[in-house]
């Protein structure tokens, strides 16, 4: 495994910003999509953080994503709502779904959202954590369309996407329960760092040509595993679904839900790359009639706390808690970036005259 480097959370967020502004992006968005990469990280995801600024230098100059953000309502009626994100940057459209969600939940009570086209929308729970500090309860189904890298349940070759969910409900302390996978055994940016940094991976994270089990990420990337940006449909392989097929009947869910249902399409046909969700958005106070929901969710969650652990001195988590702790640790430290992607953001940096943090010159 490569040696890491710490790099201060606000310098490496204004360094991507002056990046992505150098690329195109107006400096408000660019400052949006960085927030987001490095607050990725930041809570211990770095597989939709950092490690795909590569790919999105690519997508700018291949013309896959917008650097101006550019979007359009296609349907609007009471609490439903449809909007096509023409392909912009899933960072700042995700934004603009999270306010919408907040001003159609305060007129109607409630907010259901299809997003179609979007660019890569990062870490989903985030939408979730910015939703729940508002108040709201939220539910995301997400699609990766033109991403046919999974295999479905009993089978050996890729047919859906790595369609990812995320539940958010909120706490009044501020810890709120952050429910956030991907349908697949692995995301495929953990395949992405575990080939960028050497980390492992799970024994069958991947399904091989011939049906075998694969924890190598040449398996779905192919000849191209050694590149600079590797692509994800380059093997011969795919990825697994997690749970047999309780995830792969959610993935395949998500392709219906996100995918035909918001237009943004499924994966049974090759189309250009783009992520849609259905976001389903209300407040929890609205259902508390008599004034004890928030006791109920903080004695559910202590008691699960309480739990006795298999293993000892690991305590029993909700989701959140790993990333309220990593945030803790990133605050203290740093955000940890392998020598391989420092070494490529350097290269990106240098090719748009966008000066290099005074730790990394």
């Amino acid at each position: 495994m490569e040696r890491a480097m710490y790099i201060d959370q606000n310098e490496i967020t204004n360094w991507l910003t002056e990046i992505f502004t150098a690329a195109g992006c107006p400096e408000g968005e660019a400052a949006l999509i960085a927030t987001h990469l490095v607050d990725a990280d930041a809570s211990g995801h770095p597989s939709h953080g950092i490690v795909r600024v590569p790919r999105y230098m690519e997508y700018i100059k291949e013309g896959t994503v917008r650097p101006v953000c550019a979007h359009e309502t296609l349907m609007s009626s009471g609490s439903l709502r449809l909007i096509d994100g023409l392909y912009s940057f899933g960072q700042v459209l995700g934004h603009h779904v999270v306010a919408q969600a907040k001003q159609m939940v305060a007129e109607d009570g409630l907010a259901l959202i299809g997003l179609r086209n979007a660019g890569h929308l990062g870490r989903i729970g985030g939408w979730a954590e910015l939703l729940a500090e508002a108040g709201l309860v939220s539910l995301h189904f997400v699609t990766v369309a033109g991403s046919r890298i999974v295999a479905p349940f009993g089978g050996r070759e890729a047919r859906i996407s790595t369609a990812p969910i995320a539940i958010g409900i909120p706490q009044d302390d501020g810890n709120h329960f952050i429910l956030d996978f991907a349908t697949s055994r692995v995301a495929e940016g953990k395949i992405l760092v575990s080939q960028k940094t050497g980390t492992n991976l799970p024994a069958d994270a991947m399904v091989d040509k011939d049906g075998g089990d694969s924890d190598q990420p040449v398996t779905i990337y192919g000849e191209s595993a050694t590149s600079s940006v590797p692509n994800p449909r380059g093997g011969e392989g795919a990825i697994q679904t997690f749970g047999q097929h309780k995830g792969s009947g959610l993935g395949l869910a998500c392709e219906l839900l996100a995918g035909a249902l918001t237009g943004a399409g499924t994966n049974a046909h090759d189309r250009p790359f783009c992520n849609g969700m259905l976001s389903l958005v209300f407040k929890a106070d609205d259902f508390d009639t008599e004034n004890a929901m928030q006791q109920e969710v903080q004695d559910f969650i202590a008691s699960i706390h309480a739990c006795p652990p298999r293993e000892a001195g690991k305590a029993v988590l909700i989701p959140g808690d790993p990333e309220r702790a990593k945030r803790a640790e990133v605050q203290a430290k740093g955000v940890s970036l392998s020598e391989a992607i420092i070494d490529q953001l350097k290269t990106i940096s240098d090719e748009l005259s966008v000066p290099r943090p005074d730790s990394l010159a």
